[in-house]
């Protein structure tokens, strides 16, 4: 079963007004500025025209060297005028291009928030941003605008020259636009190949920036060096650079291939245009300054038709990335925003899951397969299991982060399905395994706001709670040090156990009814892991509590304990209750609790 979403294309008209309707959102004067410096771009190449046509007229009627003098000082002077016009208006494009591209980055930034958790985590949903990532080039999204600018510039071009160059002999106008509607022809079917080529590259660039960011991530740092994992990370970016390569090379094969074509479509016409004005001008049919203007125009022409047909050929696979940057932006969310249903009144939440089964997209493994559960209203309920069991993806369920694949899962008798889902976040706490911090202050951690708008008595309560007051305490900037010391040089570097007990004072602070902890003492000692599970009560007071521990021990004090087994709810009862039944979780607690006894005769020995 796969739950891709489908791939919507937009046309190239819609693609125009998408770009220039955003653009125009954020700044309104880049395309006026644009446009503006067309004409000096033209008026730049008349001048070159005309001086050279101008001196050639000056010899012809044997004018002075004052004369000629002259001449060349008045073009000269309106060069440099229209030149550095035309440099302040590029300075003032290329500083608004810049801004375009943080705006467009923004904008990808956004989207990763806002779309479901479950496809922004998945290969397809990585992939479509891979692309869209792509798409933000000088190739892509970046170089629309500037294209449709150089467009304008052209056409002008081609009028202004296509004017003189028809006087000579309309002819040639039709066969100088002829060679590059050929050429374009060419560029159409590269495109076309080329455009078959992005999907696995965006596959193998995505594995390859995973490796990338491994390979400077601190966090993994020691873990490089004392499993010499080196070899093993440069051994995987070879593999990919090469599957890059391939796929490079195939690319770079269909441009040289068009490419070809096009340089002998033009060096043939151009050859074939000279040599008429060359016969024209034997025959005495024109005076040596028009033979000077009309092959001068002709090249200037020629150039223009080409520069056309090359920006055409960019502006085709530009649209094709837009339409990468916008299938990442039209992903739809399951769940509902704006006009969901508001959350129930009446707290703590019964919680009834119903028929549950799930699925990752895109793939036919079940994980979880026709769970029917209900946690009552202020339980706090343990899940157990062994790893793969599906108790991390049971939570991220509870949380709103995945959306079934079947069944529901309802709240105070609502399916969460249809409540507004930032309301539903926020009515969910949860320490999940993946620790995360902001590189921010230790107060704006834990209360997730700017430390102007968080309750100092709340974090002092919360990181009470979390057993983390003393260390604080004896920070030379207490709340207000800063964390993450990649990003800030003034940063404490907290420890695995320090960092999940500041997780947990973040939950505490949030102080929403539901309380999901997915082994939230996992990196803490047996002692703080027991100071922990003795305010675990008070923590949960008022509200319904999922706990997920892989240490079974560490269960005893919930209400109830579920085990998952093989995707299914193999027991539940209390600890007692299971103990009794001398089923799996019986077997499971006895494996560990000999375990466990052993290393604390072990510690007592040390």
């Amino acid at each position: 079963m796969s739950n891709k979403p489908k791939r919507k294309k937009h046309s190239f008209f819609s693609n125009m007004f998408y770009i220039f309707k955003t653009i125009t959102k954020w700044d309104k004067s880049i395309v006026p500025i644009s446009l503006l410096q067309s004409p000096f771009i033209i008026l730049m190449d008349l001048i070159v025209a005309y001086f050279v046509t101008a001196l050639t007229w000056c010899i012809e009627n044997e004018k002075g060297i004052s004369f000629i003098m002259l001449v060349a000082l008045g073009l000269a002077a309106f060069s440099v005028f229209t030149s550095f016009i035309s440099n302040r208006l590029n300075e003032r494009i290329c500083i608004k291009k810049n801004e375009l591209n943080r705006q467009f980055d923004l904008l990808l930034g956004e989207k990763i928030m806002d779309m479901d958790f479950e496809i922004a985590e998945g290969p397809s949903g990585r992939d479509k941003y891979q692309k869209a990532k792509n798409s933000l080039g000088s190739n892509g999204v970046y170089g629309f605008v500037e294209r449709f600018s150089i467009m304008f510039t052209n056409i002008v071009g081609i009028f202004t020259f296509g004017t003189i160059t028809a006087s000579l002999n309309p002819w040639l106008i039709l066969i100088l636009t002829g060679a590059q509607l050929l050429g374009l022809v060419s560029t159409l079917v590269e495109n076309r190949l080329i455009n078959k080529t992005k999907d696995p590259l965006a596959a193998v660039d995505r594995k390859l920036n995973y490796i990338t960011k491994t390979s400077r991530d601190f966090a993994i740092a020691k873990d490089i060096r004392l499993f010499h994992l080196r070899d093993y990370l440069q051994q995987m970016s070879e593999y990919f650079i090469g599957e890059r390569k391939f796929w490079t090379n195939k690319m770079y094969f269909y441009y040289f291939l068009s490419d070809t074509l096009r340089l002998l479509l033009n060096v043939g016409i151009e050859i074939g245009v000279f040599a008429y004005i060359a016969y024209e001008a034997l025959n005495g049919e024109m005076s040596k300054t028009a033979l000077v203007l009309y092959a001068v125009s002709v090249t200037d022409f020629t150039h223009w038709v080409e520069y056309i047909g090359e920006t055409l050929s960019d502006i085709i696979p530009s649209n094709m990335l837009i339409n990468d940057l916008r299938e990442f932006l039209d992903i739809e969310n399951s769940m509902e925003n704006a006009n969901g249903k508001s959350m129930p009144a009446d707290k703590p939440y019964k919680i009834e899951i119903k028929d549950l089964s799930f699925t990752y997209p895109e793939t036919d493994k079940v994980i979880l397969d026709n769970i029917n559960l209900t946690i009552n209203a202020g339980e706090m309920l343990a899940l157990v299991g062994v790893n793969g069991a599906g108790k991390t993806t049971l939570v991220k369920l509870l949380s709103g982060l995945y959306k079934p694949t079947s069944g529901s899962i309802k709240i105070n008798g609502t399916d969460i399905s249809a409540i507004n889902r930032d309301e539903y976040y926020k009515s969910v706490s949860a320490v999940f395994q993946e620790a995360r911090i902001m590189p921010c202050s230790i107060l704006e951690n834990v209360s997730m706001l700017p430390a102007g708008e968080s309750d100092a008595e709340r974090f002092d309560f919360c990181i009470r709670q979390a057993g983390l007051y003393e260390k604080i305490q004896n920070l030379p900037e207490k709340e207000n040090t800063l964390l993450v010391k990649n990003v800030n040089e003034n940063a404490v570097e907290l420890s695995g156990g320090e960092i999940q007990r500041l997780l947990l004072a973040r939950a505490i602070y949030k102080d929403a009814p539901t309380l999901i902890l997915d082994e939230p003492t996992a990196a803490l000692d047996p002692i703080a892991e027991n100071e922990i599970y003795l305010k675990y009560s008070e923590i949960s007071k008022n509200k319904t509590s999922i706990y997920i521990s892989h240490r079974l021990s560490s269960t005893r004090f919930c209400d109830r304990i579920v085990l998952l087994d093989d995707a299914s709810i193999a027991e539940e009862g209390t600890h007692e209750e299971l103990m009794a039944r001398s089923g799996k979780y019986a077997e499971m607690f006895r494996i560990q609790s000999k375990y466990y006894e052993k290393e604390a005769e072990e510690n007592e020995e040390a």
